[in-house]
């Protein structure tokens, strides 16, 4: 359950009911923690399926109590699957509303490509399929990275697989991660406005080359990014190769 939120009996039932569906009549008889706190999170089992599946649902009952991320939502192009989870909920029982906060709105970096998109793909350390939590950003080493909404910020350190990595919470469950930069250039508590610096690209942690790993989570679950910087004009996607800069995971 995502914290300050309640949930009516129908809503947990529906997200009984998708777990349900994902895991099948065998029951699995352990289940090994899955990573959301990594770039990628393994999908290397039917526990992993259903708890990635479990939390998409806490992150759409999110949206469906936040006019501002509805309106993101609903206008983006690129994560169709989201956006029928989000259909669903739209005729369950909502959350109660909440209050105004900061939406993510610009890029990251003033001049944006993409190396990997945010999705299912093959982990560029293991091979292992898993879910990109979010967007590899290339670009020279010292490259600035900036805020993308006003907020304080949360972890400025660094956390394994993302190397030096800095959080920013925007209120109300919403929330922005940078990875895998050179150095830092804000502290844990710190208010920054959109815009501002946070760090600069590197290619720290699990990475393979120059970076940004750059994420936007809801109620603490990974969603697309690309609905929350494609204001600002369409984004190229570089072919991936031998020398493309990627970001890995954890373990």
């Amino acid at each position: 359950m995502v914290s300050g939120f309640r949930f009516s009996a129908r809503a947990l039932a529906a997200a009984a009911l998708i777990a349900c569906s994902c895991v099948g009549a065998q029951a699995a008889t352990t289940a090994t923690p899955v990573d959301f706190d990594s770039p990628d999170t393994a999908i290397d089992s039917d526990d992993a399926a259903v708890a990635i599946e479990q939390a998409d649902t806490k992150a759409v009952a999110v949206v469906a109590a936040t006019p501002e991320l509805s309106a993101r939502v609903n206008g983006a192009r690129n994560d169709a699957r989201f956006q029928s989870l989000f259909s669903a909920w739209k005729q369950m029982d909502r959350p109660e509303p909440v209050a105004a906060v900061s939406i993510p709105s610009r890029r990251p970096v003033d001049r944006m490509a993409l190396t990997s998109t945010f999705g299912t793909r093959s982990d560029p350390f293991t091979g292992r399929r898993a879910r990109h939590n979010g967007l590899d950003i290339p670009g020279p080493i010292g490259t600035p990275i900036h805020a993308t909404a006003d907020g304080v910020i949360g972890r400025a350190q660094w956390v394994n697989g993302y190397g030096n990595y800095v959080e920013v919470e925007h209120g109300n469950a919403i929330e922005t991660r940078y990875g895998h930069m050179s150095s830092i250039a804000v502290r844990s508590g710190q208010r920054v406005k959109r815009g501002d610096i946070v760090g600069y690209m590197g290619s720290t942690g699990r990475s393979t080359g120059s970076h940004l790993h750059y994420e936007v989570r809801i109620g603490g679950v990974p969603v697309n990014p690309v609905p929350f910087v494609q204001d600002e004009g369409s984004l190229a996607a570089i072919p991936h190769s031998g020398a493309a800069a990627l970001g890995g995971p954890r373990n």
